[in-house]
């Protein structure tokens, strides 16, 4: 090797040093353009690490991170606690439509698995659907899981954010195939109607659905309900008139994402106003009564500082603990109506994103009450 080589050589080395750095910092960047962005959000030493109480979030979908409108139920198949939700795409400008129906799974309420997302008769799997589907609404008849799905076929947004008109449409699997072999059965109701968000419950021999919908061309929504025995012959039976979607009663002209359960000897109704959740009881599932507001008020947990959101409830052992999403980031304040009104869809991308939470309702003087702060063994 002759002496006027080694300037060459160290311009090699030196090269190449440069190349390996720019490499190591492109990876880094990567990674965290692909990682969960609520991990390092969360205020610092707020992190939550013991298996035996809840952590908070409670989950966050691992792709788009967009994890809304939980529905929680146990598969007598394989003992497992299930939570099927809208998986929206946040990082996109296009959030709420092509969305899937994510799926995880946990023993104990506790720690949760991911599993993907739904198959609908043999297509999807993806965190890009190929229609929309929101807020899935789940029970369990015979050997069966059942499936009342707000599905729109919109992919783009031409009339609007939020797509076109909703329909709410009848899925089934066997329990033993609770992610890949749901089949469509039809819509539940009048072609008539738009309608979102439904949600099912046994009451007597008979499972009752309920949605939110409103027929074409008026304006004011109602929370429609149909019955059914079999889930193949279906009862109209019109749309409530007691306090839910009643303005004079709750002083709200919105509401939606009805959820339905029984608790301590009566049937409990919560609706999603955007303004915390609004509570109802009742003791036919009928005639509802408007008991107030629980979860309005920002949480101090992880990612829990902001309105509670579109729920779902599990009753264990006489204990009754929600489920829902919070969107922390959220200028809820700028969606206020009146000039400078900046609605969700016009905010940036980071301010969609959302999580998934639990908390447990007590009674208080015959009122459901929640502390979201409180720790859950």
């Amino acid at each position: 090797m002759g002496l006027y080589n080694v300037p060459a050589i160290l311009f090699k080395m030196s090269y190449c040093g440069v190349l390996l750095t720019f490499l190591l910092v492109a990876c880094q960047q990567q990674h965290r353009e692909h990682a969960d962005p609520t991990r390092d959000s969360a205020p610092a030493g707020q992190q939550q690490s013991k298996r035996d109480t809840v952590s908070s979030p409670l989950f966050t979908d691992p792709n788009y991170h967009g994890s809304c409108d939980p529905e929680v139920v146990w598969n007598t198949s394989d003992n497992y606690w299930y939570i099927y939700y809208t998986a929206r795409r946040p990082a996109l400008q296009n959030t709420w439509l092509r969305t899937p129906i994510g799926v995880i799974r946990s023993k104990d309420l506790l720690q949760w698995q991911f599993l993907g997302y739904c198959y609908f008769d043999g297509k999807g799997g993806h965190r890009d659907a190929d229609a929309t589907f929101w807020a899935p609404a789940i029970t369990i008849h015979n050997d069966s899981l059942h499936m009342f799905v707000t599905y729109k076929p919109d992919t783009v947004p031409t009339r609007g954010a939020w797509g076109g008109p909703g329909q709410i449409v009848h899925y089934k699997t066997a329990l033993t195939d609770p992610v890949n072999g749901w089949k469509r059965v039809g819509v539940i109701h009048d072609q008539e109607l738009s309608t979102i968000d439904a949600t099912v419950f046994k009451i007597g021999e008979k499972y009752k659905v309920w949605f939110k919908g409103k027929k074409k061309g008026v304006r004011k929504n109602e929370l429609y309900q149909l019955e059914t025995a079999d889930f193949q012959h279906w009862e109209a039976r019109g749309f409530t008139k007691s306090d839910v979607f009643n303005k004079s009663a709750t002083g709200s002209r919105f509401e939606e994402a009805p959820y339905v359960f029984e608790w301590k000897g009566r049937y409990w109704l919560i609706t999603d106003p955007h303004e915390g959740l609004f509570v109802y009881s009742s003791t036919d599932g009928d005639h509802w009564d408007f008991q107030g507001t629980i979860l309005k008020e920002k949480g101090n947990r992880p990612l829990d500082g902001s309105r509670a959101r579109h729920c779902s409830v599990v009753i264990k052992d006489d204990r009754a603990f929600i489920f829902y999403h919070v969107e922390p980031w959220r200028r809820y304040d700028l969606e206020k109506a009146g000039e400078g009104r900046v609605p969700i869809f016009r905010q940036p991308l980071e301010n969609r994103r959302s999580v998934l939470q639990m908390a447990e309702l007590k009674m208080k003087v015959g009122r459901i009450v929640c502390d979201r702060n409180a720790v859950i063994l």
